[in-house]
């Protein structure tokens, strides 16, 4: 009996406290890469095409390391190629909206954008799969469309092609999203993020012309950063999801990124969010929250937990 007490501790930490650890780091370290790109669009002037071409490469060597110590042989094989190349040409179409929107938006407005997806997933789940939609799901959904049209309705400062390009890839990620449900934890992770990386530089190549400029020790220092950062926080949220007793104790730790957003925003480009842009972020949040643990509760009674 006392052995039995004695390991619970550890098994609490092992699947609630490590996990949320480790998605708030993923999370962070993808605002990290988020900002760099930024950083390099606005203020090195790189171009769109090299951004995505050198990050790419970077990617590349990264999870091409650490998918042969993590998983060996497996890391290069795949029973499932047509559902990858999807998924990895809907990642071309969601970097380029990001990239494209990054120089003309505040890190806080793209963050609040991207907390649309739960609500596309949702959304997506009862179009596409045909899950049912009961008026809950249905209600929340809604709500946080109205909470988008409140902050981004026409006529405000926030609504151009920009914020629109942001709500593109938000939705876009989303499709990705229930593709890799799709997909599957067989697969390897490291083999489908680099048939996005290789699709990434094919797709590039051919546009890239005059615009490819030599890059100095600062600007290789930041892609190098991108790079680690983007597959630090795909590792991290990998983990966490894994490890997690429930996915919904994780999920929400993805809001943490209005935090990062708001200070990296503020003290790298001197960027202040306005009233609107908090309480719309805040209200995403709680309804976001909301959903997700309605949907813990309908899967829980669907296979009658």
């Amino acid at each position: 009996m006392t052995q039995i007490t004695a390991t619970q501790p550890s098994l609490q930490v092992k699947s609630v406290v490590v996990p949320i650890l480790m998605a708030c780091l993923g999370y962070a370290s993808y605002n990290f890469s988020d900002a760099g790109c930024k950083a390099l669009l606005e203020q090195y002037h790189v171009s769109t095409a090299q951004v995505m071409l050198v990050g790419a490469a970077v990617s590349i060597v990264f999870m091409t390391v650490y998918g042969w110590f993590r998983e060996g042989k497996k890391s290069f094989r795949t029973g499932k190629p047509k559902l990858l190349l999807t998924r990895a040409l809907l990642a071309q179409v969601n970097s380029v909206c990001n990239l494209l929107a990054f120089p003309h938006i505040h890190l806080t407005v793209f963050y609040t954008l991207i907390f649309t997806s739960p609500f596309w997933v949702a959304l997506l789940s009862i179009v596409v799969m045909k899950e049912k939609a009961d008026k809950r799901r249905i209600g929340v959904i809604l709500f946080g469309f109205a909470v988008v049209l409140y902050i981004f309705h026409p006529g405000s400062g926030l609504f151009n092609i920009w914020s629109g390009l942001v709500l593109l890839s938000a939705f876009v990620f989303s499709c990705q999203l229930l593709i890799i449900r799709r997909i599957g934890p067989q697969e390897s992770r490291a083999l489908m993020v680099n048939y996005g990386s290789v699709m990434n530089i094919l797709i590039v190549l051919p546009f890239l012309g005059g615009h490819y400029a030599p890059l100095s020790g600062a600007e290789w220092l930041i892609f190098g950063g991108i790079g680690l950062a983007g597959c630090v926080g795909l590792l991290c949220i990998s983990y966490a999801f894994q490890e997690a007793s429930s996915s919904a104790l994780v999920a929400p730790c993805h809001y943490t990124q209005i935090l990062w957003g708001a200070a990296l925003g503020y003290y790298l480009f001197h960027e202040v969010p306005g009233v609107q842009t908090l309480v719309g972020a805040a209200l995403l949040i709680l309804s976001g929250v909301y959903l997700v643990r309605h949907e813990q509760r309908r899967t829980m009674l669907k296979f009658g937990a």
